[in-house]
């Protein structure tokens, strides 16, 4: 209340009277039905003759400043009408600015207005803390993004031709921050929720990088999930007509990310692993969610969830079903991070659901396919569950019935397999485990674990990022290293060729500790199938091989059936341990009875 109140008394010049709407507000005011053309001003004919890189200067009734400009992107031109809604542009030396000033821009002039863009500077220290991008077709009014500036860095969209394109890499999706769309209802002249409604990032820790990230799709409740499965991110339907359905909205998809790692920051920004992806049909209807801005062109109210409610809805929102996403590693066959930055493969609307094999409704993209790991649990929930499991030292979604990681795409575009998690008796916990083979689609392995000590967090995420990090990782990459060194042993040439093509990605400097422990678990994997394939085929080979002569007559025999039957016991030992993960006990085997091998 208290920063409204400076905010009137500053801004005399910005805001109307009781009486009268502010002159900035007059200028741009739509017609009936959200219409805003600009060939009937009276300086539309100067205007439109202006020659690219000309400029005129009014100002009556407030300074502005008409300029023809060319398209960054492409050959076109266009015409930007900048409106100096705050009154400090120097007559001497006009220039807009971009705290709160407003930029109406016709492309390839016309009259009819493409896009507005309109900064907000609400306690009057030259930094913006709001921002809108007004969307028209004909010049009628569809739609806006709004940015929150609440950092403090005056950073929301970054624009090329005052357009949005479609890379928020370049804008602030990197501390506290929010952007969210409306569509504009041109029949009541409001604003109503739509697409991404809201994109919240959260600094959590005050490190300025952000460690939590949600996205909340907004669409009619009425919309077809097998017509229009990913309605809330199409501009066909943001962009389109208005229509009575949209008077319905509902908060079909809410996407809700994690660092778990704690390595978000400059250094390594939007690093996200762990994230929720929740659907249902519930009503956008939340505490503080008309926003209305004085400063704001009408209409002054948009629709969102409130930054500070957003982490609390993530978290209890009654969803019909739940993906659970991990981030193991990147994909080398696809590049979704940023262009400037390739090798650094995040996104920064956090990890995301994918579109096969379990659909789920607006899940968005891109999406990455291999080396994610994915969980699903068709059951409701309104609060978000993960357990640890010891079986593969992993965090789960709790409820979740079954889970994939398709493996591959480590080099280039190989495939080499998947890993299928599946809980069979439904207790909450996955006890089954399935190595595929990438040639025939059997298991190479199977792991059967019931009753497992499952350590469970619910939601308490300090608690299991501590955890994960500070025991289970360090943990899972020891145990890892240790067994992986005594296979070698037993390998030989075998072992070399895998260690030649993991090398290269285990010496990258960007790898988190998390990578890390993907890549040598695949390493633990491909050692282990190797050195059970080589001595159980060896040890069946000796006991097949014994000559027929009667054992009494050649001791030699029954020396040698005996150590191999012996290595057939321990390799059983070997093999159940392994099972289990008991890797400790698996490396001890191997290092106390190295001359079996």
């Amino acid at each position: 209340m208290q920063k409204l109140l400076l905010t009137l008394a500053l801004f005399t010049p910005l805001l109307a009277s009781a009486e009268q709407t502010a002159w900035w507000e007059r200028e741009t005011e739509m017609a009936p039905g959200g219409i805003l053309r600009i060939d009937s001003k009276p300086w539309w004919d100067r205007a439109k003759n202006l020659k690219l890189g000309e400029s005129m200067v009014l100002k009556d009734p407030g300074m502005m400043i008409l300029k023809r400009e060319k398209l960054e992107r492409g050959d076109g031109e266009m015409l930007v009408w900048i409106i100096d809604d705050d009154g400090d542009m120097d007559p001497n030396h006009p220039e807009g600015d971009e705290d709160s000033d407003c930029y109406v821009v016709d492309y390839g002039p016309d009259g009819e207005v493409d896009r507005m863009v309109d900064y907000i500077d609400e306690d009057g220290d030259q930094v913006p803390d709001e921002m809108e991008h007004r969307y028209y077709v004909d010049g009628e009014l569809r739609r806006a993004w709004f940015g929150m500036d609440l950092d403090g860095d005056g950073h929301m969209w970054h624009l090329i031709d005052y357009d949005y394109k479609g890379d928020f890499f370049l804008s602030d999706p990197y501390d506290d921050n929010m952007i969210y769309m409306n569509k504009y209802n041109p029949n009541a002249n409001k604003w109503l929720p739509i697409s991404e409604c809201p994109f919240a990032f959260f600094d959590l820790n005050n490190d300025g990088a952000s460690d939590r990230v949600a996205r909340f799709s907004a669409a009619p409740i009425s919309f077809s999930e097998t017509d229009d499965p990913d309605y809330a991110n199409s501009q066909k339907r943001y962009q389109g007509p208005y229509y009575k359905e949209l008077e319905n909205i509902g908060v079909m998809n809410i996407r809700y990310s994690f660092d778990i790692d704690n390595l978000a920051s400059d250094e390594h920004p939007l690093h996200y692993e762990m994230g929720f992806n929740l659907i249902a049909a519930v009503p956008y209807q939340y505490e503080g969610m008309e926003h209305t801005q004085p400063l704001r062109r009408a209409p002054k109210t948009t629709i969102c969830v409130p930054h500070s409610k957003v982490i609390e809805v993530a978290e209890s929102y009654s969803a019909d079903q739940t993906g659970f996403t991990w981030r193991e590693f990147e994909d080398a066959a696809m590049k979704i991070g940023y262009h400037e930055r390739p090798e650094y493969d995040r996104r920064w609307e956090g990890v995301f659901w994918t579109w096969h094999r379990r659909i789920m409704q607006n899940t968005g993209g891109p999406v990455q396919d291999w080396n994610v790991r994915r969980e699903f649990m068709d059951a409701p929930a309104n609060k978000r569950e993960v357990y640890y499991s010891p079986v593969d030292r992993r965090i789960h979604l709790k409820g979740a019935t079954e889970g994939w990681i398709q493996v591959g795409h480590l080099f280039g575009e190989e495939k080499l397999g998947e890993i299928r998690m599946f809980d069979t008796n439904a207790d909450g916990y996955f006890d089954r485990w399935e190595y595929i083979d990438q040639e025939t689609g059997a298991p190479i392995r199977v792991a059967s674990v019931r009753d497992a000590e499952n350590i469970d967090f619910g939601n308490d995420w300090d608690k299991l990022a501590k955890f994960y990090n500070e025991e289970a990782l360090p943990e899972s990459i020891r145990l890892n290293e240790e067994l992986i060194s005594e296979l070698e042993k037993h390998l030989g040439n075998e072992a070399a060729e895998v260690e030649t093509e993991f090398a290269p990605l285990l010496a990258r400097e960007e790898i988190s500790p998390d990578e890390r422990r993907y890549l040598l678990d695949l390493v633990r994997e491909y050692f282990y199938y190797l050195f059970r394939t080589k001595y159980y085929g060896q040890t069946k080979a000796e006991l097949e091989s014994l000559p027929g002569t009667d054992p009494r007559f050649d001791l030699q025999i029954m020396k040698d059936s005996t150590r191999s039957w012996d290595r057939a016991v321990l390799l059983g030992q070997i093999d159940a341990a392994y099972e289990v993960s008991d890797y400790s006990k698996v490396t001890e085997l191997l290092r106390t009875n190295d001359e079996s091998f």
